[in-house]
């Protein structure tokens, strides 16, 4: 079992408490909940704006729960290259940009080539969906997820970026 499926089932056998328990990083003035739970999609299909399936690697072709492209590996370059194909560029830049959607990969503290959870930015706010059953937040800052806590994503690895159009 992998670094993020340890998290998200972390998440999901874990009693309701509120996600400052989880995140600790987390309080009431830099997050906001956004949703309910809901178990329907996770956070790579939230980033790529689906909230009707899982994006999980592994599943037969034609699965209507799950998807995952096709001949895409479950790592940080194979993460990349699907937001890649959608015209995102790889920036350095970690900060909030108004007129950039963003996405920001984090990768497991002992496997920087594992991918744990995507975040993305519309321009205004960052964006999560916090565990496979959990809620949609909105939070300031990405580093509000990182850490080595059981249920936080590690580290930012990537952050890649492309132009709001109309």
């Amino acid at each position: 079992m992998g670094a993020r499926e340890r998290n998200c089932l972390a998440l999901e056998r874990l009693p309701p408490r509120p996600l400052e328990t989880y995140f600790p990083k987390l309080r009431p003035d830099n997050h906001q909940i956004c949703s309910c739970k809901d178990p329907r999609y996770n956070c790579m299909a939230y980033a790529n704006g689906e909230t009707h399936r899982h994006w999980t690697p592994g599943w037969p072709p034609g699965m209507a729960l799950y998807y995952w492209p096709s001949n895409i590996a479950d790592t940080l370059e194979g993460w990349i290259a699907i937001f890649t194909a959608q015209g995102f560029e790889r920036t350095n830049n970690y900060d909030i940009e108004p007129s950039f959607e963003k996405i920001a990969i984090y990768v497991d503290l002992e496997d920087l080539a594992t991918p744990t959870h995507v975040a993305k930015s519309d321009g205004d706010v960052w964006k999560s969906k916090l565990g496979m059953n959990g809620h949609d937040i909105e939070h300031q800052s990405l580093d509000l997820l990182e850490g080595n806590q059981v249920d936080e994503y590690g580290i930012v690895a990537q952050v890649l970026r492309r132009a709001i159009t109309c």
